[in-house]
Parts: C-alpha cells; sequence; structure tokens
C-alpha cells in the first residue's frame, strides 16, 4: 500500500485548495449582498465597455450588462473550458479574448493556476470580484497605496469590505504578504471585526500556522458565530492540531446545515483523522454527486474516494472512481501515471494505462 500511501498525501494537499474560501461566504459577512453585486455590475460594465471579446468564470454570468453576450462564449463553453484547460485554448485562438476575469471560487481554480503561471497572460487586478488578466505586456497589479484606497472607497464600512475580500481572494493565490498589507490598513477603520479576524485566520492557515488561525477563527466565531468561513478554518484547524474528535463534531454539524462541496470535504477529512472508514465514504460520494451535478472538476474528488474505498476493501468501487478520475481533463500527466499505478496495484491480473 505504499504507492497508495504516497498518491494519498499528494492528492490531498491538492484537494486541501478548495478550503481557501471567498466569494459570497466574505460578501455575507462583510459587507450587504446589493453592496457587493453593485460592484460587480460595475465591474463589468467597465470590462465589457470597450466591445471586445472577454472570457469570464460563470458565476459573473447573471451580472453581464445587456447587450454584452456577444463578446463572451456560451455558458456550457465556459464551464467546460475551466476544467478543460484545451478548450480555453482553442476559444482564445478562435475569439483572441482582450481579458480574462476569473473567480476565486473552487471552479476556476484550474484554470487561475495554469494563467498565473503563464508567460502568455499578466494578473492585471485583484479585488472582491476575482482576478483579471490581460496578454503579456499589460502592466502587472500591485498593492495600492493606503491614500488610493481610501480615494477610491471613502465610506469607512465599504473600504473594510473591499480590503479584506481582497485579501482573502490574494490568500486564494499565495500572496500572502500583500494580503498582509490590505489586512493592516483594513484593522485600522475597527470595522467588521468578525470577518477581519477570520480573513487573519485564513492567512495563518495558509502559512501553516494551525493554533494561530485556531485561535483567530474561535475569536471571529466570538463576534459572529453564523460566519461560516471562519468556521471552516476552525474545523481544518483542529484536524491540523490533533483534535480529531471535536473535528469531527464540528465538521458533521456543518455538513448537516449547509451540505455542500467544502463542509463534506471537511467531513471526510475529520472522519479519516477519526478513524471513521464508513462516514468518510458516505461524506466523498456526497461530495462527488453535488460536484457532479455543479459541473465542477472531478478529479481529485474522485481520486480521494477511491483512495478511502481501497483503504476500505472496496476494490471494485474503488477501481471504478480511479477509471472515472483518470479521464477528468483537469490532471496533469502525471497525477495520471499515479492512479494508473494505483489501479495496477488493486488489480495486477489487469493492466491500466499509465502515461496517458
Amino acid at each position: 500500500m505504499n504507492a497508495l500511501k504516497k498518491y494519498f498525501l499528494l492528492a490531498g494537499s491538492a484537494v486541501l485548495l478548495v478550503l481557501l474560501l471567498v466569494g459570497a461566504l466574505l460578501i455575507k459577512h462583510c459587507s450587504p449582498a446589493q453592496s457587493g453585486k453593485a460592484a460587480c455590475q460595475e465591474y463589468l460594465r467597465e470590462l465589457l465597455g470597450k466591445g471586445k471579446p472577454v472570457f469570464l468564470s460563470t458565476s459573473f454570468l447573471i451580472d453581464i450588462p445587456s447587450g454584452c453576450s456577444a463578446q463572451i462564449p456560451t455558458e456550457s463553453q465556459i464551464q467546460t473550458a475551466l476544467g478543460d484547460p484545451a478548450l480555453f485554448h482553442r476559444l482564445h485562438r478562435e475569439k483572441q479574448f482582450s481579458a480574462v476575469l476569473l473567480s476565486a471560487r473552487e471552479s476556476s481554480r484550474l484554470l487561475n493556476g495554469i494563467l498565473l503561471s503563464s508567460p502568455l497572460w499578466t494578473l492585471t487586478d485583484v479585488s472582491p470580484q476575482g482576478y483579471l488578466f490581460r496578454p503579456a505586456g499589460s502592466t502587472p497589479w500591485s498593492t495600492p497605496s493606503a491614500e488610493t484606497i481610501v480615494r477610491l472607497h471613502p465610506d469607512p464600512t465599504e473600504r473594510t469590505w473591499w480590503l479584506i475580500a481582497t485579501a482573502e481572494t490574494l490568500i486564494a493565490i499565495k500572496r500572502n504578504g500583500e494580503a498582509e498589507e490590505l489586512l493592516a490598513i483594513a484593522a485600522a477603520t475597527k470595522r467588521l471585526p468578525s470577518a477581519l479576524l477570520g480573513a487573519r485566520a485564513s492567512l495563518a492557515a495558509s502559512r501553516g500556522k494551525w493554533n494561530e488561525a485556531l485561535t483567530l477563527s474561535r475569536q471571529s466565531l466570538a463576534k459572529d458565530a453564523t460566519n461560516n468561513a471562519s468556521r471552516l478554518i476552525m474545523i481544518r484547524s483542529l484536524i491540523e492540531c490533533g483534535r480529531q474528535e471535536e473535528a469531527l463534531t464540528e465538521a458533521r454539524t456543518l455538513a448537516q446545515s449547509n451540505p455542500n462541496t467544502e463542509t463534506l470535504f471537511l467531513l471526510a477529512r475529520g472522519a479519516h483523522a477519526a478513524n471513521s472508514s464508513a462516514e468518510e465514504i458516505s461524506a466523498l460520494r456526497e461530495l462527488v454527486r453535488i460536484a457532479r451535478r455543479e459541473k465542477l472538476p472531478l478529479g481529485a474528488s474522485l481520486t480521494y474516494l477511491g483512495q478511502a474505498l481501497a483503504r476500505n476493501g472496496e476494490r471494485g468501487d474503488a477501481l471504478r472512481a480511479f477509471q472515472e478520475a483518470a479521464t477528468a481533463p483537469e490532471l496533469t500527466a502525471e497525477q495520471r501515471l499515479m492512479i494508473g499505478e494505483l489501479m495496477n496495484h488493486l488489480a495486477p491480473d489487469q493492466q491500466f494505462p499509465t502515461g496517458k
């Protein structure tokens, strides 16, 4: 089982990126919903105002200004391209996108990572809306000065919301130094204390400082018990600090009240840490079902499910999960190779492809 354990560690690290949550949870706890929506609509009006082709995450489609739909791919094309980089590149060759606007949600994580490392694209803006990429040669984004931020966001509460939400967007791509600068500016306003503490907990978690993340997330929840973003970080911190039973109890409660891919993933992690195989597998099956319904990338989730099934002796189901995972377009050649090796380990009388 050495190969299985090796891959479990590798894939587990990749899947854990979904815990760096921003978007709707932050807007809910940092600002009235209408303020976040209005900011997004204004951002899109400015971006699409020149009439040039733009690629954007599906979460922005609801706020597209009237008369601009011809500038963007269809919803089906966007959903597929977010998990299939080859399709994105083909669409770009056809349409010559002037910009790419991606949210920080899990569904856009794969393409975000590809564009951040691509020499063909430059990250030109980071905001609560997400990440704006323009073709290489454009001016890269840098942290605005405190004076500029005050000028653009004169209202202290709205400014604090913008700073915290932008910091969380930066944390999701490991731009921790810039995120820390924005959080320091936000702290000076003395507004939105729960959201600020939650963002500081997220930053600590991103740096692997789990005891600090646990303390900050609990302080955040003490000020606002409905802050689920902080609760997710608290649960992950409990797991990392070796407090398995407490983590599992909290994860169960959260997944029951708010079942989604993030809460179910944490429930599976908590169950695994507490040696509750049946609960881990149940949570992962439900996670895959929701991810399939929401058209999210399935490779990592199916791989995690296959590993849990294999550890539990359910060889047939594990093989089926691995076989489907191996077809996921977002996986790298190395990941496909490892999945092939796992399948060959589980079924030595068969030979599965390991190099494609």
